[in-house]
């Protein structure tokens, strides 16, 4: 009786193969994690998009789109955290520094 290729040893030095190259490339296909801007520079981009002087700032690095792109959400507010009285979002790119969304 004949053996398909999945059961020879070459089949699954094969297989392995495909499976090793697939996560290669997967790992490749994710952005590299360290954003080229700092929280301290996306802070200072996002209070000049600021339409009122914030108290308090909140920042997170979050990632967005096909293919994912490293963005940084800065939270502008003034008053409580838990029940600000203004508060305005801006976006900023975490590789150039450009502003995604303003928040206005």
């Amino acid at each position: 009786m004949r053996r398909g290729l999945r059961d020879r040893p070459l089949g699954r030095l094969l297989m392995l193969a495909a499976v090793l190259g697939a996560a290669v490339l997967a790992a490749r296909s994710c952005a590299d994690a360290t954003p080229n801007v700092s929280k301290e520079r996306a802070v200072e981009l996002a209070r000049k998009e600021a339409v009122f002087e914030p108290e308090h700032v909140q920042i997170r690095f979050v990632r967005r789109g096909i293919p994912s792109r490293g963005v940084w959400a800065v939270s502008l507010y003034q008053g409580p955290a838990d029940q600000p009285r203004r508060y305005q979002v801006v976006v900023v790119d975490a590789q150039d520094g450009t502003v995604i969304d303003d928040g206005k």
